[in-house]
């Protein structure tokens, strides 16, 4: 299954049966993002792999 998810200014396309997740678009309405939304957007793809345009990757480790 393949979602959307807006995190801080960004819109990422997430494929939580591969746990991978890659940049779509910025959000235009990063401001209204509330923080616990936004926290918990963030622990949803923890240790999920984001491949970048260039084909490099890199895990994603929430804090």
């Amino acid at each position: 299954m393949v979602r959307r998810l807006k995190i801080d200014r960004a819109v990422y396309l997430v494929d939580d049966s591969a746990r991978t997740y890659r940049f779509l678009e910025r959000n235009p309405d990063w401001q209204s993002l509330g923080s616990d939304e936004n926290r918990k957007n963030k622990k949803s793809i923890d240790g999920y792999t984001r491949i970048f345009r260039d084909g490099s990757r890199k895990v994603f480790r929430c804090r």
